[in-house]
């Protein structure tokens, strides 16, 4: 029996973060994705709605109703885009669930017992070519996408970004000679977020 995975709609009730995060995580793994070739949201309008989207969040810290307004607006703007990106998933990826997951949703979830992700595990980084440093991170079970933050030295945690597939994770334009910290949480399941892995160093080349 073929089974036909449905693409989920749940995003559209995610929390302002959370939102963001998978937004990302969805125009990464769509961008020259070659099973998925005409987006009927371009990958540049998602980017803008969710820009739009993010600037709206600052704007409404003042609480004016004004502003409220205009962040309601440009989410509802933001999770229809997405909701377009998902049916088109839909149509193309069926009974794939492989190529559904490539996209950066997800399925319904057949299961409704979900557990608390486990803590990711970096098992090596690779340097593939100059500024480039590749993670291989053991699977988590039920996460969605794994968030990256580096540092230098004693200097702040900084933003790495969020990505689809626990065994492609490269992180680009980095600075030769420079030793970077790493660390990955991974993204998804009944907490939203799991632990922080350990920290690994690595020297960019």
């Amino acid at each position: 029996m073929i089974t036909m995975h449905r693409v989920s709609l749940g995003f559209a009730k995610f929390k302002k973060a959370k939102l963001m995060i998978f937004t990302n995580s969805v125009i990464l793994s769509l961008t020259d994705n070659p099973a998925y070739p005409d987006l009927p949201v371009s990958l540049a309008d998602l980017r803008v709605a969710s820009d739009a989207y993010v600037a709206s969040l600052s704007n409404a810290l003042d609480g004016g109703r004004i502003s409220t307004a205009a962040q309601s607006a440009a989410r509802a703007r933001l999770v229809g885009l997405l909701r377009d990106e998902a049916h088109y998933v839909q149509i193309i990826a069926k009974s794939d669930l492989p190529t559904l997951l490539s996209s950066g949703f997800t399925p319904v979830n057949r299961n409704n017992a979900q557990s608390p992700l486990l803590r990711p595990w970096i098992r090596k980084i690779l340097r593939p070519q100059s500024t480039q440093l590749r993670l291989i991170l053991k699977p988590v079970p039920n996460a969605r996408s794994y968030q990256v933050q580096l540092k230098v030295g004693e200097g702040d945690w900084q933003d790495g970004g969020v990505h689809p597939q626990a065994r492609k994770l490269v992180l680009k334009n980095l600075v030769p000679g420079t030793m970077y910290q790493i660390r990955v949480r991974a993204v998804g399941g009944s907490t939203d977020y799991s632990d922080w892995s350990m920290t690994n160093s690595c020297m960019a080349v």
